[in-house]
């Protein structure tokens, strides 16, 4: 006798998935929550100042760029990174570094910003949060949060020029159009 497929002598088999995606679902009466947990960050940066993610994304996108002191290659990008932050900073565009040394390399980390030239905010990430918290994988990762605390794309690594990509991708986000930073002539 030939020997009938699973899902012919188990037919009940074939509504587990169905029965699993419709119990995961959420359901017309769940409320959702009108923040997303981004939103919600509050962070102190390396000068003590305390920065609000939802003050920063009702300005525009947020770029936040995980990084540290012994990563090579997050020193080749994070000056790609400053000139993003120079480039878009009047458009919107938050950019926030948040180096994940731990405890023995803190010492190391206002330096190291203040030789690269880092004027954009950074925090000090000693006990992995924001990294466990954005899923962090590998340094450098960049990234961008749109205005309404999605995440519009994560790039992990450093490839020479992916600040020009990335520009691209903040650009398809920015709140201020690139005319209006222009100084209008003045009238005499």
């Amino acid at each position: 006798m030939p020997r009938r497929s699973s899902w012919i002598r188990f037919p009940h088999l074939l509504l587990v998935p169905v029965l699993a995606v419709l119990a995961l679902s959420p359901g017309p009466t769940r409320a959702a929550d009108p923040k997303s947990p981004i939103q919600t960050l509050k962070v102190t940066t390396l000068d003590g100042t305390e920065l609000s993610f939802e003050e920063k994304l009702a300005k525009g996108p947020v770029l936040i760029d995980f990084w540290a002191t012994w990563c090579k290659p997050c020193k080749m990008a994070l000056p790609e990174v400053q000139a993003l932050h120079e480039q878009y900073a009047a458009r919107g565009l938050t950019v926030i570094g948040v180096s994940l040394d731990g405890p023995r390399n803190a010492p190391k980390v206002r330096p190291f910003a203040q030789q690269l030239g880092l004027t954009f905010p950074n925090v000090l990430d000693e006990k992995g949060e924001l990294g466990r918290a954005f899923q962090i994988m590998g340094l450098p990762t960049s990234v961008l949060v749109a205005p309404d605390g999605t995440i519009a794309s994560t790039k992990m690594g450093y490839r020479p020029g992916e600040g020009e990509r990335l520009g691209k991708e903040i650009e398809k986000l920015l709140l201020v159009p690139a005319d209006s930073t222009a100084q209008a002539p003045s009238e005499s």
